[in-house]
């Protein structure tokens, strides 16, 4: 019941958001079924192709209807197309990120997650989600999520309430009592209940099972991959050595993290079709740190101390030691060069910043720029079932694209100069809606505001326990 009271909870909250932004569907129906001509543009269609010059895309509602080399001749009496001439720009397929959890933060400074509501934790969710696809990211995986929020957003954007990105969800991980990330409430035990568990986030519309391997006996794992299997969904671990290559060895779909990853594992990897997540991002050391930010400093993509203070901050909680972090750079390369498809994941939020950063990191790591942008594309829309419809700039396909300034195969950092966004042919409006404060903010030691509590004085003790110095 609690689940179902929570998810209730998410309802109210969206209609009482969505109710003014009805209004205004009619006039977003006229919008998506124009035809967008997008001309004078280069496309990187992740397709493995090379780079096509001097293009002309022809966006029919949600779909590319043509793609043709030469700039758009416009024709005679032709009121229905929207012309955009993109003066050289590059355009490739939009990128996913596809290990997030929309609600999470680390570092928590002011201890937002402690006993949250359900209602605060769905505001964040969203606002993480619709900062993503501003900086390009058209699909994410949330891969652990509280109370299904990740499925009501994934309904909410997919009707059209809001414009944010593709979710394929996961709800909350599986895992055993006392594993990572297992508690009294959502800790699973032997078979029956591990089936159970697995079948009840079907039954509550999840897209992917994510389950943490590490502790659980081998009847435990394979009982997870079977049922998961059998109900036609696929399924993917938080895992390290040496159960990484148990749970390969079982049948699962794709690894998160792969902390210690063998060659053994990737050459089985290679061989079975295994996906690999590697969230490098978040096994950084203070060298590899520094080294990122001195070299995006030197680009001039410093500029926004905000987000520099904020993503360093981000990388930090997350620090790593240099042995460590060499090993699992060293994995990613490896993985890359045994045909294992990996796919950009960032793990840690925000999506859209912190999503730039793992595709930088992966050419960082020794992998080339269009194998980055590939695992940023083409990859995960494979994994996801819906190459088909997504992950590369082809005809027939779902309008969802980045149109970059500059070329992102001559500095993959170029993925930071974004002019437009399209999610089903429609033009995201990249400053909208902006309040007061940022994402980073959730970072920021502060004071809450007067009034947000309710009465000021009765909360004084708690807004000031917000106040005082993290010494964590």
């Amino acid at each position: 019941m609690r689940r179902l009271f929570n998810y209730s909870s998410f309802v109210i909250l969206i209609i009482i958001f969505i109710l003014p932004l009805k209004v205004g569907s009619k006039q977003n129906d006229i919008i998506q079924h124009q035809n967008t001509i997008l001309t004078n543009c280069n496309i990187i269609s992740c397709t493995g192709s090379s780079l096509m010059k001097n293009m002309t895309i022809n966006i029919a509602g949600n779909k590319i209807k043509e793609i043709r080399s030469g700039k758009y001749k416009p024709k005679r009496g032709d009121k229905e197309s929207k012309v955009i001439d993109l003066k050289g720009g590059y355009v490739l397929p939009g990128f996913w990120n596809v290990h997030m959890h929309l609600t999470a933060l680390l570092p928590d400074p002011n201890h937002i997650q402690d006993n949250e509501s359900i209602a605060s934790a769905t505001i964040r969710a969203g606002l993480n989600a619709m900062d993503g696809i501003r900086h390009g990211f058209t699909s994410i995986r949330s891969v652990g999520e509280r109370d299904y929020i990740d499925i009501a957003w994934r309904d909410a954007f997919s009707q059209g309430y809001f414009m944010g990105p593709r979710i394929f969800a996961s709800g909350n991980a599986v895992t055993v009592t006392g594993g990572h990330r297992g508690d009294v409430e959502f800790g699973s035990d032997g078979v029956f209940e591990i089936r159970k568990a697995v079948r009840q986030r079907i039954q509550n519309g999840v897209d992917w099972i994510k389950i943490v391997d590490v502790e659980m006996l081998p009847d435990e794992l394979e009982a997870a991959i079977e049922t998961t299997h059998s109900l036609g969904r696929k399924i993917t671990s938080h895992s390290r050595e040496p159960a990484t290559y148990r749970s390969v060895l079982a049948g699962i779909d794709c690894i998160e993290h792969g902390y210690g990853l063998t060659d053994k594992t990737i050459k089985l990897m290679a061989e079975k079709g295994v996906y690999y997540s590697p969230t490098i991002i978040c096994n950084l050391s203070d060298a590899y740190i520094k080294e990122r930010e001195a070299r995006l400093s030197k680009l001039g993509f410093s500029y926004n101390q905000e987000v520099v203070n904020g993503r360093v901050l981000v990388a930090y909680a997350d620090e790593r030691s240099q042995a460590h972090a060499e090993h699992q750079r060293n994995a990613l390369k490896k993985a890359v060069d045994a045909g294992v498809k990996v796919v950009i994941a960032s793990d840690s939020t925000p999506i859209g910043e912190i999503g730039i950063l793992e595709i930088e990191q992966f050419v960082l790591s020794g992998v080339s720029e269009m194998d980055a942008l590939i695992a940023a594309t083409r990859n995960p829309a494979e994994m996801c079932g819906v190459l088909d419809k997504l992950g590369t700039v082809e005809e027939n396909k779902l309008a969802d694209l980045v149109v970059l300034k500059d070329n992102p195969l001559e500095n993959i950092s170029n993925i930071r100069k974004v002019n437009m966004v399209f999610k089903d042919g429609v033009s995201v409006d990249l400053t909208h809606p902006r309040g007061t404060a940022t994402y980073w903010d959730y970072y920021g030691k502060k004071n809450l505001k007067k009034g947000y509590l309710g009465d000021a004085e009765n909360q004084a003790g708690f807004t000031r326990g917000l106040a005082e110095p993290d010494n964590n």
